[in-house]
């Protein structure tokens, strides 16, 4: 039936139709009619190919995973509350020698996605893969165990990291293109607590995110000074609202502070603060209402401070880079 997905993995993804419309600055396809063919290759089958028509043309969202993305198995956070358990299935924790340090959000089997400057070292290095895990299905970090490393029997299981692919126009220290995807070293294996998230398509509609109000999540600090805090514990939660750059733009001047929120940036916070994003945050989601992501936590002043937004990286500008790098990778598979 038109809309469901019979294989067990996701192959080669590629775009058979768009228009002649290109960003050559991000490889951004901003088509308003878009067509992918995924080759899926199953356990039990040499190879079986699918026409998805459907995959992401469905309110400008993009599903690059063989279950349903965006899915809510239950209807650095300031500010914020504790999540339900289930109920924020997408996040993974970055994790550098069994410490976490990072967000990131489950695209499909085989792909992570989070901040530029979470790939990178103290020095401005790239890390390298073998230097980070990531955790899925966690909730509480103290639950977490070096042991927890079966899909089947735990709740939370980590992942090892294949392949860091930071954007081509990112710098490390820098604030543009802060976006890496992360190939995970085996099979993302989906459970209740463990599904991937729809992305933003880039088309027309899911570009127009402003003014709306979305989610934000992570395990950082839940206050600005780290000497009087620590990171949460359990996976936070916080209602934000999505302002116009060009609003963002007029409360960071007001505040002394000159700052250009480039197209590929969204801001979202709360204009007389208490809620936002902090430290080791970074990376994590920023979703809408109906599960579609919109941000990657990426930069800022302090947290949570009046007039002074969290800034983002806005999925909607790489959907055509993020695309091409699945399906490059894939290819070679």
């Amino acid at each position: 039936p038109s809309g469901e997905i019979c294989c067990c993995c996701c192959g080669n993804i590629f775009w058979t139709h768009h228009s002649n419309k290109k960003n050559h600055s991000h490889d951004q396809l901003t088509a308003r009619t878009m067509v992918y063919r995924a080759c899926c290759r199953c356990w039990f089958l040499a190879s079986v190919a699918l026409t998805l028509s459907q995959l992401t043309t469905i309110e400008g969202q993009i599903s690059l995973s063989s279950v349903p993305c965006g899915q809510q198995q239950q209807q650095r956070i300031v500010g914020g509350l504790d999540s339900s358990r289930g109920q924020i299935t997408y996040i993974a924790s970055l994790t550098k020698r069994g410490g976490h340090y990072c967000g990131a959000s489950i695209v499909n089997e085989r792909w992570l996605l989070t901040a530029g400057h979470c790939i990178c070292s103290g020095t401005n290095k790239v890390l390298r893969p073998n230097q980070i895990r990531a955790v899925l299905g966690l909730y509480r970090m103290s639950e977490l165990s070096g042991n927890r490393i079966d899909p089947v029997t735990d709740p939370a299981y980590d992942v090892g990291i294949r392949t860091i692919v930071p954007h081509p126009g990112y710098t490390c220290g820098k604030t543009s293109n802060d976006i890496a995807l992360l190939e995970v070293t085996e099979r993302i294996y989906f459970t209740p607590t463990v599904r991937p998230i729809c992305l933003s398509s880039g088309s027309d509609a899911s570009a127009r995110v402003d003014g709306v109000t979305a989610t934000v999540a992570g395990w950082g600090w839940q206050q600005e000074n780290r000497q009087l805090g620590d990171k949460a514990d359990t996976l936070q939660r916080a209602v934000v609202d999505v302002f116009r750059n060009e609003e963002c733009e007029s409360m960071y001047r007001r505040g002394n502070r000159s700052r250009t929120i480039a197209r590929t940036q969204l801001c979202a916070g709360k204009s007389v603060g208490g809620i936002d994003a902090c430290w080791a945050d970074s990376g994590g989601p920023l979703v809408t209402s109906n599960n579609v992501l919109i941000g990657i936590v990426s930069t800022g002043i302090g947290c949570a401070r009046p007039g002074f937004p969290g800034i983002y990286t806005r999925v909607s500008e790489y959907a055509g880079w993020i695309v091409t790098v699945i399906e490059r990778f894939n290819a070679r598979r």
